[in-house]
């Protein structure tokens, strides 16, 4: 087993450090021909970053692999279908997430599956680990004992409450000793980065420098600070983060300063884009889909074809003619069917490039591991979890942030309340 990992806050350079553990990897022991990287992440957002991180700062090449754990779970679950049947895992749906990651789990404890894997990808290199909930795990754990390992994490990053104590970040100190990365390279604003260290040690943040909180009594006012802040930004692209999409209050504020010039200096109208996953563009675009499961190949691509006909459609439309004409294959499940419908959308969003808008709205999950010029913190009433969920969802918020960063609170009872009190 070789695992080397690093630890660190937001802005410490783990995917940095990640990309010379994997140059020094490489020269220690060169790839033989046939031989990849493979790269995972949780989060399709995350995994695209990576992927440009590692292409253009960490010697990535063309032929190496970036995908989500989900999705290399179902493909390996699909290509070990047979051996899967036979352990007795049953069929599973395309959006049985863990299940997928438990099963491929099973199979990657298996020595002929873990001794293919590594014969093909001897280097794995994880991002963001401390997402990685039980069943997603168990395969890390299971890679870990044929190939190098390097993997990241920052557990006060993580914001999924059930992941308290963190099992990812224990057993990465149970194989190994981590690095831990000091400092932060993101930002050299002392506002932010004392804004950011009070968060994550638990105290009230305070105004400060390129760090403020206002409270907006209503809409109209939420819309006029925003709309300040987007005029005063300076340039640069400028990013509105909510922590939760509940009651309204992040959608309406965002509207209202798209619609109109917004308060006493009239700044706006600004179109800020709401960003959206992978998952949630396909859900858009099968949206109607009426397949049997399995299909016959001709049903399947007649139904794709009474849908508006974006590229990741057309693209799964012309694989799976090729899967009919040159693999003979007859029907298709419906897994199989929205996985090569993901992995199209993916490879369409990776080949137009990343085309970050300039006004970019997301909840604070879709902003982990991406960075901003300036950001703007819609603070909602309905919040849910604990005190310290709250410290994690505003710190996450926070740390995206390279110049400046507004926080705008729904009401001043918010401000009485953690993690503002």
């Amino acid at each position: 087993m070789t695992v080397s990992a690093f630890e660190g806050v937001a802005g410490s350079g783990k995917t940095v450090s990640l990309m010379n553990a994997l140059a020094e990897a490489k020269a220690r022991d060169p790839l033989r021909e046939g031989q990849r990287v493979l790269a995972l992440t949780f989060m399709h957002g995350a995994r695209k970053r990576l992927h440009e991180r590692l292409r253009a700062e960490g010697g990535l090449r063309s032929a190496d692999v970036c995908v989500t754990i989900d999705s290399f779970a179902q493909r390996l679950t699909r290509r070990w279908r047979g051996l899967a049947r036979s352990l007795g895992v049953p069929e599973l749906g395309f959006d049985q997430f863990d299940a997928q990651c438990d099963a491929a789990g099973l199979l990657l404890e298996q020595d002929q599956v873990r001794s293919w894997l590594a014969a093909s990808f001897p280097i794995i290199v994880v991002d963001e680990a401390q997402d990685l909930r039980p069943q997603r795990l168990r395969m890390i754990r299971a890679v870990a004992q044929s190939t190098t390992l390097l993997i990241a994490a920052d557990e006060f990053q993580c914001l999924v409450q059930d992941l308290r104590p963190n099992p990812g970040v224990a057993w990465i100190r149970e194989v190994c000793e981590p690095a831990v990365l000091e400092g932060v390279h993101r930002t050299r604003e002392d506002g932010l980065l004392r804004a950011a260290a009070t968060v994550r040690a638990g105290d009230p943040p305070a105004t400060r420098g390129a760090f403020r909180i206002l409270t907006a009594a209503r809409i109209p006012m939420a819309a006029a600070y925003l709309a300040n802040a987007i005029a005063w930004s300076r340039g640069g692209n400028v990013a509105v983060i909510t922590p939760s999409l509940a009651g309204g209050f992040a959608r309406e504020v965002v509207a209202r300063v798209g619609q109109q010039a917004c308060g006493s200096q009239g700044n706006g109208p600004y179109t800020i884009h709401w960003d959206a996953s992978i998952d949630a563009d396909v859900a858009r675009m099968v949206d109607g889909l009426r397949v049997d499961d399995p299909a016959l190949v001709p049903s399947a691509i007649e139904a794709l074809s009474a849908l508006d006909q974006a590229p990741p459609v057309r693209q799964t439309i012309v694989w799976l003619r090729r899967q009919q004409r040159a693999g003979g294959i007859a029907f298709i499940t419906r897994v199989d069917l929205m996985a090569a419908l993901t992995r199209h959308a993916s490879a369409h969003r990776q080949h137009v490039g990343n085309r970050t808008m300039q006004l970019t709205a997301m909840t604070v999950p879709q902003a982990k591991n991406r960075e901003f010029e300036g950001v703007v913190v819609l603070w909602p009433f309905q919040i849910g979890g604990d005190a310290e969920h709250r410290r994690r969802l505003l710190y996450n918020a926070i740390t995206r942030a390279r110049r400046w960063c507004t926080v705008i609170l729904q009401g001043q009872a918010l401000g009485r309340a953690p993690p503002f009190a």
